[in-house]
């Protein structure tokens, strides 16, 4: 049995929408985007708060097409791109043709659902920012490093 409690919010259609649209783009369902946003105006505010709840990983809505929230990444590209955009430094040398490259898309897409977690306070303990950051690093290396070898590559025609 857990220890927590039901609210209910009344939203205007627009600010529903966009709390749907979040929720399907985040892979969680509407309510557990709502209260990631609860908690986050509140530990903004001040409030000292507990763990948040273990989040579940089940399938959304019934779809039980993937059990990991980055899984397929074309179901993240806004978040990739947000990514993108938050760190334009470390990730210059992703493509903009991600559908291209499955193995840069799942990794980045697997960076968006950390972030998200790290957001919204699921990953309290600072040593996952700075695990975080140093991942962010090594795949910024592994990318530009990725260029170079299929720029040396396609200069040896």
């Amino acid at each position: 049995m857990s220890d927590t409690r039901r609210v209910g919010l009344s939203l205007s259609p627009d600010e529903y929408d966009a709390l749907v649209c979040l929720a399907k783009h985040r892979g969680e369902a509407t309510a557990t985007t709502a209260g990631r946003f609860v908690r986050l105006g509140l530990l903004e505010d001040g409030a000292v708060l507990d763990l948040p709840p273990k989040r579940r990983r089940g399938p959304l809505d019934g779809n039980a097409s993937s059990k990991v929230p980055w899984l397929p990444p074309t179901a993240r590209q806004h978040a990739i791109e947000a990514l993108c955009s938050r760190y334009p430094h470390e990730l210059r040398a992703v493509s903009s043709d991600l559908g291209s490259d499955r193995l840069v898309a799942e990794r980045l897409a697997a960076l968006t659902v950390w972030r998200d977690e790290l957001d919204a306070g699921f990953r309290p303990d600072p040593r996952e920012e700075l695990a975080f950051s140093a991942e962010l690093c090594a795949v910024s290396r592994w990318l530009e490093e990725r260029g170079r070898r299929r720029l040396a590559g396609s200069g040896r025609a």
